[in-house]
């Protein structure tokens, strides 16, 4: 039919004759006769068993929407015109009119009988347009399925999102193109194939290649012979090219002539012809299982024989799935194996940027002595359970499991991530991180060799390398720096765990404790990677800190490998992991972390600048860079700012009287000093940041996107004071930076003009704002503040009497 469900109880039911037929598009059985029998047969020929993931070859439900269309129920009553035509039913769309003749194979008829007016060469003639229509779509799928790959061989995410965020259903109706060459590629790549299908399907309902002739009456042009074959026709394979072969046409092969009226006799130019109206097999109840209900109204070949029809329907879903079979290797054919078959998993899954990736990841465990001595074996194999869950269970990814301590060994091979088992580790043996990153690239390379490149992900987990007090350890040192700085130009993320040594909850200063220690150089090397550094935490007596889902989620939310979403615009910060960031001018001048913390929550922030301990840039010390608290919830209201230079690290504690989202915001360079022109840009920074709560760790982990806490927002009031004028504004926290690290509870106050001003030794210095970023600092009177909610904040710093930050370098 021509009507669109959202258009057929305006138009087709107030009695407009349909411009062209076909199977039924829409869902009208009492006026137009249809039920949505082009849906149908296309659900029956792609759906995918119930509950169950694409294989490749069938659709799953919001995809097969876009390709077949939908109709709505209510109570298990088809809505009238409700619904959605899909793809398959475009040609029937108003578009402003339907595609013609040659969409729907009409008008190739001949019956050999005296007089006939048209000949078996006309009929061949007409046919051969419809064959070249429907390849000329075929050609429109295959020519956009290109725009659904980057040149990298990566799903485009814009390029085949369904959600309503990015437009929702495909629109296939286009006027006077008839193709919406400027839709998503998913959608127009189904449009072509869809508008093809939508022809290959009405070939055997308008013609008699399956059907049988009423024998009660003698062959005519309203009784023509019946061909009743079950196979499917050659020439509708679209690929193919130039006439159709002379033996691939049936002597008695017969469409239907089409004009309005359509009926039987034919009048106008189909009188005395074959109509559309006495073939036509176009209506009737098919059903998902593959049964049918009753044949027709409308279809005189089907209510003489009902298994016309049946038969019609069957032999369109076979065909349908050969079309579909004959793209997917055309695809492969054109673009190469692994693009064509990135392509069609983009059009068969609802979600294909998450399970079209085919990942492969290698988890390197360190089985050392240091592991052993460290207490890390079982954490170890807590993280590696964590990133089996992680991967997808749908066939796609691979995973490989190595155990290293001066040989690595492959305990389960490159697999399938369901069949993986982890057992305790047996620990001893010296640690040679650069062995397990070389034999751990060479599988991922080998594994998938074609389209590893940013495809591929080392996780490794380690309680640190030898220490590198002999020529040995050096070597080994540049080993395993080598082998990463590999990884980085084959495309394969590291992502790098080092395990400290277990710290009491209540440390004990007179305690020797020695940070884990990953290898000279390696942090920068590792985060030029496109990975994850982070020094994973356990302390003694806090069973509820389990840093083990935190340091994968962080890798998820980074990015397993390049493939994945790229690096976010924030960093979820967990207990229990030590985060390392790079800051570069050219690539990372910032990094935005955030923290959700809760009512009565104490937070201790410490920040490091990791030149000194060998992890510079390109081997050279640090430099300046800036941290500013923000409160995400209140428009990213500033907290404090703070500018280090030096090598001291900088320690916050920090009280939330209300849930806020802390950000912690650092830049490159120093906002108090700008850079003079002509002076070379500085060579970046190496940080990292560990956060500490008295709270038990929260369930908040992401894979993906960072999560955010509500704020209950309190007021702060500014009366009038020396003449300025009174703010009310919602807010969950104010600044106070006290001496010596002292912290203060409840409610504060101060009499001081401007902000605070702060500096400390080796170079760090920091402000506090009492109030919004828009008061100009150290211009405007802050006396008089009351009914203040405060949220305190404390850090190793002094305060100074000076407004301004001196230059203490």
């Amino acid at each position: 039919m021509i009507f669109p469900r959202s258009s057929a109880l305006a138009t087709g039911l107030i009695g407009l004759t349909p411009l062209t037929a076909a199977f039924g598009t829409i869902n009208e059985p009492v006026i137009l006769g249809q039920h949505n029998e082009h849906e149908m047969v296309t659900r029956l020929a792609f759906q995918c068993p119930s509950g169950q993931k694409s294989d490749g070859v069938c659709f799953e439900p919001r995809s097969l929407d876009q390709l077949a269309g939908y109709h709505r129920e209510v109570m298990g009553v088809a809505l009238p015109g409700a619904g959605f035509n899909g793809a398959v039913g475009a040609p029937d769309t108003l578009d402003p009119v339907p595609e013609g003749p040659e969409a729907h194979c009409d008008d190739a008829d001949f019956v050999d009988v005296p007089g006939y007016p048209q000949s078996r060469k006309e009929a061949n003639k007409n046919l051969q347009k419809c064959v070249d229509h429907l390849r000329a779509r075929f050609r429109q799928a295959w020519v956009s399925a290109e725009m659904l790959v980057d040149e990298r061989r990566r799903i485009r995410p814009g390029e085949v999102e369904l959600t309503n965020a990015f437009g929702g259903d495909c629109n296939f109706a286009f006027p006077s193109l008839q193709i919406n060459v400027f839709a998503r590629a998913k959608c127009s790549t189904l449009e072509g194939f869809g508008r093809a299908l939508h022809g290959v399907q009405d070939f055997y309902s308008h013609s008699n290649w399956a059907d049988e002739t009423d024998i009660s009456k003698p062959i005519s042009e309203t009784n023509p012979p019946g061909l009743a074959l079950h196979g499917t026709a050659k020439f509708l394979d679209l690929r193919a090219s130039g006439p159709i072969p002379d033996d691939q046409i049936p002597y008695n092969l017969t469409t239907g002539c089409f004009t309005i009226p359509d009926g039987t006799p034919g009048s106008g130019d189909c009188a005395g012809r074959v109509t559309h109206h006495a073939l036509n097999k176009d209506h009737g109840v098919i059903h998902l299982d593959g049964t049918f209900g009753d044949a027709g109204p409308g279809s005189p070949r089907s209510e003489a024989i009902s298994r016309n029809f049946e038969n019609a329907v069957r032999v369109a879903v076979q065909s349908s799935k050969e079309t579909w079979a004959a793209f997917r290797e055309h695809l492969r054919e054109q673009y190469g194996t692994v693009a064509g078959n990135l392509m069609i998993c983009a059009l068969v899954r609802d979600d294909p940027i998450k399970d079209c990736r085919k990942r492969m990841a290698v988890i390197a465990l360190d089985a050392s002595s240091r592991s052993g001595a460290v207490e890390a074996s079982g954490l170890q194999v807590q993280i590696a359970q964590e990133f089996k869950l992680k991967l997808s269970s749908h066939g796609l990814d691979r995973i490989e499991v190595m155990e290293f301590a001066e040989a690595p060994k492959i305990v389960h091979p490159m697999g399938f991530p369901e069949s993986v088992t982890f057992s305790e580790l047996d620990t001893k043996g010296r640690t040679n991180i650069g062995n397990a990153l070389d034999v751990a690239i060479d599988d991922i390379i080998q594994s998938q060799p074609d389209t590893y490149t940013d495809r591929g992900a080392v996780v490794l987990l380690t309680a640190g390398a030898e220490p590198e007090n002999t020529k040995e350890n050096q070597e080994l040192a540049e080993y395993a720096l080598a082998q990463v700085e590999r990884a980085a130009k084959e495309g394969v993320r590291i992502h790098f765990g080092c395990i400290n040594p277990p710290r009491p909850f209540n440390d004990d200063p007179d305690r020797s404790w020695h940070e884990c220690a990953p290898g000279h150089s390696i942090i920068p090397a590792v985060l030029k990677t496109g990975g994850t550094f982070a020094y994973i935490n356990h302390v003694a007596g806090r069973p509820d800190l389990t840093p083990a889902p935190h340091f994968i989620s962080t890798i998820m939310s980074r990015g397993l490998t390049s493939t994945d979403e790229y690096e976010p615009e924030l960093t979820r910060i967990y207990p229990g992991i030590t985060i390392a960031a790079l800051l570069s001018a050219e690539d990372y001048p910032s990094k935005s972390l955030f923290y959700p913390a809760s009512p009565s929550e104490r937070i201790n922030i410490t920040i490091r600048d990791r030149a000194l301990d060998g992890q510079g840039v390109a081997n050279g010390g640090g430099g300046c860079f800036s941290i500013t608290l923000r409160d995400r919830k209140l428009d990213d209201l500033k907290i404090a700012a703070y500018t280090s230079c030096g090598t001291e690290p900088l320690m916050l504690n920090y009280e939330a009287l209300q849930d806020v989202d802390l950000l912690v915001v650092a830049e490159l360079g120093d906002p108090h000093h700008p850079q003079q022109e002509g002076s070379p840009n500085p060579q970046g920074v190496v940080f990292t940041l560990e956060l500490s709560s008295n709270m038990p760790a929260k369930n908040e982990t992401s894979t993906m996107t960072t999560s955010s806490v509500v704020s209950s927002k309190a007021t702060l009031k500014m009366t009038e004071e020396a003449g300025i004028k009174t703010e009310e504004f919602l807010t969950s926290e104010t600044v106070e930076v006290f001496e010596e690290a002292a912290t203060v509870n409840g409610t504060a106050s101060t009499t001081s003009e401007g902000s605070h001003t702060v500096s400390g030794g080796d170079g760090v210095t920091g402000s506090a704002m009492p109030a919004q970023e828009a008061m100009v600092t150290g211009k405007e009177s802050m006396a008089g503040m009351e009914d203040v909610y405060v949220t305190t904040i404390a850090g190793n710093f002094s305060r100074e009497d000076a407004d301004d930050i001196p230059d203490l370098r």
